[in-house]
């Protein structure tokens, strides 16, 4: 909207507006802070990835520091950068396969962690989405 636009005496009402919103702005939600992880995440995991039509085998070889979670994600043909939380024992992972190779794939995983195991649901924007699983893998000995 322009000034010029406006009649005389629609200042009036945009400015009773503008004050009656400005004055009482919607109050912000405070968000709780995360709660203390359940499980340290920490390491390689193998995935198992089921979507509608196959499965597929995935890697997260991940390092948290208190809530927040980053490492690699290694799927079926490229790995890339992982960020995530977790909050208690509910888990929010989320990778990114650019549009360089043609397409572009967004993967958010959320679930739960189950002492050397999670599990949850897999989403893929566009693409739907499926089921995952996960188990940390064992630490080789020699």
């Amino acid at each position: 909207m322009n000034p010029y636009m406006m009649a005389p005496g629609d200042e009036t009402i945009v400015a009773d507006r503008l004050h009656a919103i400005l004055a009482a702005p919607p109050k912000k939600e405070e968000t709780p802070p995360p709660a203390r992880p359940t499980a340290d995440l920490s390491g390689p995991w193998d995935v198992r990835v089921e979507y509608a039509a196959g499965t597929s085998m995935h890697g997260f070889n991940l390092r948290q520091r208190e809530n927040d979670v980053d490492g690699a994600h290694r799927g079926d043909f490229v790995t890339r950068d992982l960020t995530g939380t977790i909050d208690g024992d509910a888990v929010r992972l989320h990778s990114a396969l650019g549009e360089s190779t043609g397409d572009a794939v967004s993967y958010t995983f959320t679930g739960k962690v189950r002492g050397d195991e999670m599990a949850g649901t897999l989403d893929l924007g566009e693409y739907l989405g499926g089921l995952w699983t996960a188990k940390r893998r064992a630490a080789r000995r020699g």
